[in-house]
């Protein structure tokens, strides 16, 4: 679980995704985003719902403007665990200010920390009533069944070789198809090209190591990153923060 709380942000972030669900609600102003093919608007009284692997982008609503706003990412076993179920979203934000105040409350619960089973009461609330009220049954679009071949191969490919410098011309063959209808295809059922696919593997496994002590120097060259500076761009542009705002307290990431 990881924690994120912005005050008065007018960062805006490059398209991303993220390995588990994000959950969250604004306390300020407006925040606009991309998703599932369509922009978002959430504000004070509505709750962010992303998915797994949902592409997204994000920013203040209006150019020049601000927000506040919270949020908490949950890995996708945790909340499969939880439900003994994987809950999927089609709205990427709804309208509930109950269960808005209720993940804002589970948020600075979690931040401050306070006692394990006031945290992780609040927290099985908030997502045992996000599935209840905003679920839905997953699309049999998005089922890897109908995820053509070529793209299942390159997909485990780089997610077994994400720190490799490959060519769009090696994973085309590497699947037997031509560039072009990879890059299409790949776009299509993935929701971001083979490229920006990489960079968020790479992005995550450098966070891991980040957590675990590993200084960005050095996570930067292990996960494929020509270098820190390399890093800390990519990362302050997907997750709003640089490596460095990274902390670990007592079981709590933010």
């Amino acid at each position: 679980m990881e924690l994120l709380r912005w005050d008065a942000s007018s960062h805006r972030y490059a398209r991303h995704s993220h390995e588990g669900y994000a959950l969250g609600a604004v306390v300020a102003g407006a925040h606009a985003f991309w998703a599932r093919g369509r922009v978002w608007t959430a504000i004070p009284g509505r709750v962010i719902i992303v998915n797994p692997e949902d592409e997204h982008d994000g920013g203040p609503a209006g150019r020049g403007d601000e927000y506040s706003y919270r949020m908490i990412y949950l890995g996708r076993t945790v909340v499969e665990t939880v439900l003994e179920a994987t809950p999927f979203f089609s709205d990427a934000v709804v309208s509930d200010s109950t269960l808005a105040e209720c993940i804002l409350e589970a948020h600075r619960a979690l931040e401050r920390p306070e006692p394990r089973l006031e945290c992780e009461t609040r927290l099985l609330t908030v997502v045992a009533a996000l599935a209840r009220q905003h679920g839905a049954a997953p699309s049999r679009a998005g089922s890897e069944r109908s995820t053509p071949r070529e793209v299942r191969i390159v997909r485990e490919y780089l997610s077994e070789h994400f720190a490799d410098d490959c060519s769009l011309t090696e994973l085309a063959t590497l699947a037997g198809v031509d560039r072009f209808q990879l890059l299409r295809a790949f776009r299509r059922h993935v929701g971001l090209p083979p490229h920006r696919y990489q960079t968020q593997l790479r992005l995550r496994r450098a966070k891991r190591l980040m957590l675990d002590g590993e200084s960005a120097a050095i996570a930067a060259v292990t996960v494929g990153f020509s270098d820190q500076s390399h890093l800390i761009r990519k990362f302050k542009a997907a997750y709003g923060i640089t490596p460095g705002a990274i902390t670990f307290n007592q079981g709590h990431r933010a």
